[in-house]
């Protein structure tokens, strides 16, 4: 699952105690990048010679812009017509009403535009089984799926690594072929891992800055950053500018004489919370300024070894790591240890920790969650949601302003 990527009111920070709305041009082209990566827009680059795919925008998606190919992230799904398609996806696929409403939405909608030109599915076999399982009978309405073969990696043992490394380089290789017809062109592969360790550095230096500001670069749009960290919004050079604009708004502040008397919280999970959630969390007087989400900053891809190994390398060593969450096949446990070094970082008081309803790997990492920081005497609250674009029920909100409240 991935991160919205749209800002309701773009280019400004949110109104709140304390803080003026100001005229960011940084956010403003974020927002624009943001709305010209929906499906309306893609396929109009497909009309004009883009090759695109659905999937495709993690850890591999340095291989798909080194084949001149388009991720599309699979959240563009159900960014509109997700009622109806999931109500296809129970109906005509059979899947109960109480199950993922992720894997509902995916399944139906992509039966409700089969008639469009992107009709290639990359996903891994190694992440979420249910959806790899569910995709498989995207086959029926004339998808063509890749499987990149399952490898999991939970401890440091290099003689199984390097097993490991063959075997996904090898995937790789045969996905290259499947999406271009050609090998893999190593040149133009480094110079997409190049790209990728700059931005996350970048991006590191901004969340850094940020922690002084957070209301000049608020939570939707943090979202949006660490959304595109991947994908780069189907722009990489703009989406790269725009980190770039950000960095320097933030780096030319002047510093508060006055210290924010917001309460500072660690948001986990993916965003599909919706944007009350960040709204509710800001109104009571909170401010998120840690994020534990399905990307992750720290790690880069190595440079000193072949292109593919490189690839692989940093899929295996995330996934010991507990980063990537359920797009890498990361394990339920680590996450916690995530969590714990953001509210090291961002002086955190408490955790919002937020899943799909019926997700089953949500379900477990939320419930190792509870037990530990309760241990640890680290408040926490979890959320479950829908993928739909709709706003929190009134419990949920009342739900965070006591949390909020209970904190200050």
């Amino acid at each position: 699952m991935q991160l919205p990527t749209i800002l309701e009111s773009p280019g400004r920070a949110p109104a709140h105690a304390g803080a003026a709305s100001v005229r960011s041009p940084a956010l403003e082209l974020l927002a624009q990048l943001a709305g010209e990566y929906t499906l309306p827009h893609i396929l109009r680059r497909v009309a004009g010679g883009q090759r695109a795919v659905w999937g495709g925008g993690s850890w591999e998606a340095p291989l798909l812009y080194a084949a001149g190919v388009l991720p599309v992230g699979i959240n563009e799904l159900w960014r509109e017509q997700s009622r109806e398609a999931e109500a296809v996806g129970e109906n005509e696929f059979q899947i109960p009403a109480e199950y993922c409403s992720m894997i509902k939405a995916v399944l139906g909608r992509l039966r409700l535009i089969k008639d469009q030109p992107i009709k290639r599915i990359i996903h891994f076999g190694g992440a979420c089984e249910p959806i790899s399982i569910a995709l498989e009978l995207t086959r029926g309405d004339g998808y063509e799926l890749f499987c990149i073969e399952g490898v999991t990696a939970f401890k440091q043992d290099e003689r199984q690594l390097a097993v490991m490394t063959q075997l996904l380089v090898a995937e790789l290789e045969r996905l290259a072929l499947w999406l271009t017809g050609a090998a893999v062109d190593e040149d133009r592969l480094r110079h997409e891992i190049e790209r990728k360790n700059r931005i996350s550095k970048k991006l590191r230096r901004v969340l850094e800055l940020r922690v002084a500001h957070p209301h000049h670069l608020p939570s939707l749009a943090t979202l949006q950053l660490l959304a595109g960290a991947a994908h780069y919004f189907g722009q990489p050079d703009r989406y790269e500018q725009a980190i770039d604009r950000i960095a320097l708004e933030l780096e030319a502040l002047t510093p508060s004489a006055t210290p924010s008397r917001a309460i500072p919280i660690v948001f986990a999970g993916g965003g599909a919370a919706g944007f009350d959630v960040f709204r509710a969390i800001e109104s009571s007087g909170g401010v998120v300024l840690g994020f534990v989400t399905f990307n992750s900053l720290d790690r880069t891809y190595r440079e000193d070894v072949p292109p593919l190994e490189s690839i692989a390398r940093y899929l295996l060593d995330s996934q010991i790591a507990g980063e990537l969450g359920e797009l890498g096949g990361a394990p339920a446990l680590p996450r916690r240890h995530r969590i714990e070094e953001a509210i090291r970082r961002t002086g955190a008081r408490g955790i919002v920790a937020s899943g799909v309803t019926g997700c089953p790997y949500n379900s477990i990492v939320q419930q190792v969650e509870r037990e530990h920081f309760k241990k640890l005497g680290i408040p926490m609250i979890a959320l479950e949601t829908t993928v739909h674009r709709e706003p929190p029920t009134e419990e949920q909100l009342i739900k965070l302003e006591t949390f909020v409240e209970m904190l200050s």
